[in-house]
């Protein structure tokens, strides 16, 4: 079974349909707060995947779901020491198992 997700590329605007494959795994957005993860893998799409490996969020790597935006646009996780926001869409391009 795979699971597909939707979501707008962040810079033509237009949606892409990416494939998960559905093994229990849930994106970094499907996480709820408080709970822990462990990255599994990150997908191509994701933009800057430089910057996120240069901040520790790398396959492996362990996070903490801190925070929900109240209009839902953002995300504030705790990976190693450190507190970071990102966007959804890039969230949704982060695969997790649930700690």
């Amino acid at each position: 079974m795979v699971k597909k997700k939707c979501c707008c590329d962040g810079v033509t605007g237009q949606k892409r349909e990416y494939e998960i494959p559905d093994d229990g795994d849930l994106t970094l957005d499907e996480l709820p707060v408080g709970m822990q993860g462990i990255v599994v893998r990150i997908l191509p799409e994701l933009r800057e995947r430089k910057k996120f490996a240069d901040i520790g969020l790398v396959p492996g790597a362990e996070l903490q779901m801190e925070a929900h935006a109240p209009f839902g646009g953002l995300l504030r996780i705790k990976i190693l020491e450190t507190s970071m926001a990102l966007h959804r869409d890039d969230a949704a391009k982060i695969v997790l198992k649930k700690k």
